[in-house]
C-alpha cells in the first residue's frame, strides 16, 4: 500500500515630522544667507558686522536645537512602537497560555493537554506536513529520510528544523528517548494508544481525513488556530482566483495518473482532488470512475485532454513518462500528447491526504493549464 505524506498596512512613521523638520532647517540656511548677502554689501558698517555674527551664533544654535529635538523625538516614537509591539506580543502569549489546559476529543478518546506543546512527536508522515503547514516543527517524525529524498516540496519547509526520524514503522524506543510532551499519531496506532499514552498525552486523528479538517484539528492541539484560518482563507482566495483563471478550460476533460515506468494508475476523484476538480472546476473524464492499475490501452480510450502524470517514490520514473513512452503509438494517439497537454508532477503528494499537496498542487495546475493554446 502506498503511504503518502501530504497589505502590509501603511504605519505612520517618524518620516514625515523629520521631512518638517528638514524643511524648517532650510530656511533658516536661507534666511542666514539673505542676511548674510545685505550685510557684506555695507562695507565699514562694523557695528552691523558685529550685529550680523550674534545673529549668525543664534541661527547656529537654533538649527542645533532644531535638530536635537528632531533626534530625541524619532527615538521616543521609535521606542514607542516598540513597547507597542513587545506589549502586543506579550499580550497575545498570555491569551495563549490561558487557553490550556484543553481537552482535545479525537478516535480513541479524550486527552488533556495542559499546556501549548512545545516537544512534539508525530509517528505519521503527513501530519510532519500539516505541522509545517503551520509553521510548526516536531521534534521527531516518521519518514524525515523519505520526505528529504522525495518529496521536495515538504523537504524545503522542514531543511534545518533538527526533526529526528522515527523511521518508517512504529518504533515506540525511539518515541521514548525524544521525551516528547505531546504525540499526534494516525488511527494505523489506534491498538498501541495506551501505550503511547504512557509516553506523552497522545490524540489520534484519521490517516487520510478530509484536509481542511485535519488541519484545523492538530492546530486547535498546537494552540495555532489563527494560523489555520490564514492557510485556509489564503488557499480558498487563489482557488477562486484560478478558477476564474481556468474557465476557458472548463470543457476539457482532466486526469489524474500516476506512473511507475511499469504500471500506470488512476486517480479518480475519491475526495482527494475535490480541491482540483471542484475547486478549479476541471472537468473530469467521466469514464473513468474507479481508482486502480490500467492497461494504457485502457488510458488511450479515456483519452483525456489534459494528463497529469504523478511520479511514483516507490518506484520513480527515469527521464520521465514522455520519454519512457516516446515510441509507443497507442501513447502518441492519445489527445492531450498530442496537443502538448501532458504534465508531469516530479512531487508524488500530490494525491495524498496532506495540506501541503493542495496548497502547492493548485500552484502547478494553475501553471500547466492555465497557458493558451497558443502557447500549450
Amino acid at each position: 500500500m502506498l503511504v503518502y505524506p501530504y497589505n502590509r498596512q501603511l504605519t505612520p512613521s517618524a518620516g514625515g515630522q523629520e521631512e518638517t523638520e528638514g524643511s524648517n532647517m532650510i530656511l533658516l540656511i536661507m534666511v542666514l544667507i539673505i542676511v548674510i548677502d545685505q550685510f557684506k554689501t555695507r562695507k565699514g558698517e562694523v557695528e552691523k558686522m558685529k550685529t550680523m555674527k550674534r545673529f549668525t551664533l543664534l541661527l547656529c544654535a537654533c538649527l542645533l536645537m532644531i535638530a536635537g529635538c528632531g533626534n530625541h523625538d524619532a527615538k521616543e516614537n521609535a521606542d514607542k512602537e516598540k513597547e507597542v509591539v513587545q506589549q502586543a506580543a506579550a499580550g497575545s502569549k498570555a491569551e495563549l497560555a490561558a487557553s490550556y489546559p484543553r481537552t482535545i476529543t479525537h478516535l480513541s478518546g479524550k486527552t488533556i493537554v495542559e499546556a501549548k506543546p512545545l516537544k512534539i512527536a508525530t509517528p505519521y508522515i503527513s501530519f510532519v506536513d500539516y505541522m509545517a503547514v503551520l509553521d510548526t516543527y516536531p521534534i521527531a517524525g516518521q519518514g524525515i529520510e523519505i520526505i528529504e529524498r522525495n518529496f521536495p516540496s515538504l523537504s524545503k519547509r522542514i531543511a534545518g528544523k533538527g526533526i529526528q526520524d522515527l523511521g518508517m514503522e512504529a518504533n515506540l524506543e525511539k518515541l521514548l528517548a525524544v521525551q516528547p510532551d505531546l504525540i499526534i499519531a494516525a488511527d494505523d496506532m489506534k491498538e498501541q494508544y495506551e501505550r503511547l499514552s504512557q509516553i506523552a498525552p497522545t490524540v489520534i486523528f484519521p490517516q487520510a481525513g478530509e484536509w481542511r479538517e485535519t488541519l484545523k484539528q492538530i492546530a486547535e492541539v498546537i494552540g495555532e488556530e489563527e494560523k489555520a484560518e490564514q492557510v485556509l482563507a489564503g488557499f480558498d482566495r487563489k482557488s477562486a482566483e484560478y478558477k476564474e483563471k481556468l474557465a476557458f478550460r472548463q470543457n476539457e476533460s482532466v486526469l489524474f495518473t500516476m506512473y511507475s515506468g511499469k504500471e500506470m494508475f488512476v486517480m479518480w476523484n475519491d475526495g482527494r482532488f475535490d480541491p482540483f476538480y471542484k475547486g478549479l472546476g476541471l472537468k473530469p473524464v467521466e469514464a473513468a470512475q474507479a481508482n486502480g492499475q490500467i492497461t494504457l490501452e485502457s488510458l488511450a480510450v479515456l483519452n483525456p485532454d489534459h494528463l497529469f502524470v504523478i511520479n511514483n517514490w516507490q518506484n520513480p520514473i527515469q527521464g520521465g513518462v514522455r520519454e519512457a513512452m516516446k515510441n509507443s503509438k497507442v501513447w502518441n494517439s492519445m489527445n492531450a500528447v498530442k496537443n502538448n497537454r501532458v504534465y508531469e508532477l516530479a512531487d508524488p503528494s500530490l494525491p495524498g491526504p496532506m495540506a501541503l499537496a493542495k496548497i502547492d498542487g493548485i500552484e502547478e495546475i494553475m501553471q500547466a493549464m492555465g497557458k493558451t493554446d497558443q502557447l500549450d
